[in-house]
């Protein structure tokens, strides 16, 4: 798919972009507390991307909040819990995402307040001024080496816009999806659920899912957004008649393409066990370095008969973070089991410093308890590091191994909670857990 905390006293606030000193400010009160609507100017070609602070509250009142061309727009929730300390959530529908870490304080040079959201797992932020209930600033991804025109106004509940034009169909369902890029095509699923004007969904295939979408039907027109701090996606569309769709997707500063849909409810993904294979059948074996620059090899004493599930992941992946979470709970519900989780991890960068911080960051945000290890770069030469597969088509991808480390099933892609397949691919995991047991 081409295309995603507690303010531990005050602390100075640092950024890549700015040098002045920031002094400390213990007052957080400029901060609204409560719903807030954020905007990501993702068509840097819009001129109210160029000076967003001038952009007010007395044009959004003109044009009723009407959705802006090439603005990807969001919620979060502002909220102060016990002891002052800061939380900030961003919503997605069903979702909501917590920042990872907030720091707060004054810009010197500006004389303005100023705020950095650091989303630790995904090794991006947010630098913002505030003034008056707005925040105005830019989204920063490191490893792409770019930033996003951001700006947030408090007490703003809607998404997209408070028009509600009665649709001119029910677009609930699925649709087989073309996702057309400059460079070839995707195919993914859409699965979509509507209630009066507003919309949900995601699309889904065989390499992941575009998580919690969330957005409205106003007339023939589609909207719909995602933002969790390292991914954004923009879908906009028309409906054609009670069959057919088409629209234009947005990914973050780069990802665009045109889409096509169709209604076919009986549409299903393919057989995500039979996309890669194994290259052999007798017992595998690596050895990588975890966070610590430790090598873990797979005939350590710790995981010496057990049955393992393998996971090919990298932090800047969007569906890798579902699949951590969704084992996580599987290890918390299930801790009689003799079961070892190990994640190798492909990362952009070929610093081990760098590379590092960013495993640290991601299992302590995530909270997660299994193994993670450095295994390479991501790219074409990633599957350089574990021959013993066909070939890498997806991140995340699992491996399923019995006791002696042989492989007995692989599973590409991740369909995450925001899918209809959830529910069967938990059901199935915990068979293929079974199974792998009782060899």
């Amino acid at each position: 798919m081409k295309g995603i905390l507690a303010l531990a006293g005050a602390l100075i606030l640092m950024t890549l972009s700015i040098t002045s000193c920031l002094v400390t400010n213990e007052r957080y009160d400029k901060l609204t507390p409560g719903i807030w609507r954020g905007e990501l100017f993702l068509d840097e070609s819009n001129p109210l991307s160029k000076n967003i602070s001038k952009v007010g509250n007395d044009q959004d009142i003109t044009f009723k909040n009407a959705f802006t061309e090439g603005v990807l727009p969001f919620n979060f929730e502002v909220s102060y819990l016990e002891g002052d300390s800061l939380k900030i959530d961003f919503i997605n529908g069903e979702q909501h995402v917590a920042v990872d870490e907030i720091l707060y304080g004054r810009n010197r040079q500006s004389g303005k307040d100023t705020i950095r959201m650091n989303f630790l797992a995904f090794d991006t932020y947010i630098r913002a001024e505030i003034e008056d209930g707005m925040m105005t600033g830019a989204w920063y991804n490191p490893r792409k080496n770019w930033r996003i025109p951001f700006r947030g106004l408090a007490g703003k509940k809607h998404r997209f816009t408070l028009m509600e034009e009665k649709p001119t169909q029910d677009i609930s369902g699925k649709w087989p999806t073309v996702f057309t890029y400059e460079d070839g095509a995707d195919t993914a699923l859409g699965e979509f659920n509507m209630n009066v004007n507003n919309l949900t969904g995601t699309f889904a295939s065989t390499t992941g899912d575009y998580g919690y979408l969330d957005g409205t039907v106003q007339h023939d027109k589609i909207y719909l957004s995602k933002f969790d701090g390292g991914h954004a996606y923009l879908i906009t569309g028309k409906i054609i008649d009670k069959d057919n769709m088409e629209g234009i997707y947005m990914s973050g500063k780069t990802g665009r393409a045109t889409w096509k849909a169709v209604r076919d409810d009986k549409a299903k993904l393919a057989d995500v066990s039979k996309i890669v294979g194994a290259t052999t059948d007798k017992p595998i074996n690596f050895s990588f370095p975890d966070a610590s620059g430790k090598m873990v090899s797979l005939q350590d004493k710790q995981f010496q008969g057990k049955a393992k599930v393998i996971t090919i992941m990298g932090t800047w992946c969007p569906n890798c973070k579902d699949e951590a979470n969704f084992l996580k709970e599987y290890l918390n519900k299930n801790k009689s089991q003799d079961l070892e989780i190990i994640a190798l991890s492909f990362e952009a960068y070929d610093s081990p410093e760098k590379v590092n911080s960013l495993l640290t960051n991601y299992k302590k945000a995530l909270k997660i308890p299994y193994t993670v290890l450095w295994a390479g770069k991501v790219g074409k030469d990633a599957i350089k590091s574990v021959p013993f597969l066909t070939e890498i088509k997806a991140y995340p991808t699992m491996i399923f191994l019995d006791k002696n480390n042989r492989i007995v099933k692989t599973h590409t892609g991740f369909s995450g909670p925001a899918t209809r397949e959830y529910e069967d691919f938990k059901k199935e995991f915990a068979k293929d857990i079974e199974k792998i047991n009782a060899i």
